[in-house]
């Protein structure tokens, strides 16, 4: 198999420039890309743990607490104890994180489209369902050899 016939160098390279084109889009609202799944998280629940965002995003914790860090300077977030572990802080969306989401959201929808031009709606969807079955494969091999 050719190295760009490969699902993997074909899935990575889209991969890569997805996020070239949402780090264009969104620098002018003050957002770096590794802000894009927490905004994604905290926009369909209000607060989460540091560590559920760490699960959300599939990244490394040391990972998540740079970016947190940096979005907390930022003034996106906001931090409060957990009522039912106050070991356990809740991380949420400051109401100017609130108003980054829309400018995320916006440049998500639109590079979406422009991705699948020449796409119509069925050929969307299936093409996600294949990605998502691609991800579930490789999530079983992973746990698998994780063992």
């Amino acid at each position: 198999m050719q190295r760009r016939d490969s699902e993997g160098y074909l899935t990575n390279r889209a991969a890569r420039l997805f996020m070239q084109a949402m780090t264009r889009a969104i620098r002018p609202h003050g957002l770096a890309s590794a802000y894009v799944p927490v905004l994604y998280a905290l926009s369909e629940m209000p607060e989460m743990t540091q560590a559920e965002l760490t699960d959300f995003a599939g990244i490394e914790q040391p990972t998540m607490a740079a970016t947190l860090g940096r979005m907390d300077r930022d003034g996106l977030l906001t931090r409060r104890p957990d009522p039912q572990d106050r070991r356990k802080l809740l991380i949420g969306l400051s109401t100017s994180g609130r108003e980054k989401v829309a400018a995320m959201m916006e440049a998500v929808v639109r590079i979406n489209g422009c991705a699948a031009t020449g796409l119509d709606a069925q050929e969307r969807k299936r093409h996600r369902e294949r990605l998502k079955t691609m991800i579930g494969n490789l999530e079983i091999l992973l746990a698998e050899e994780k063992e």
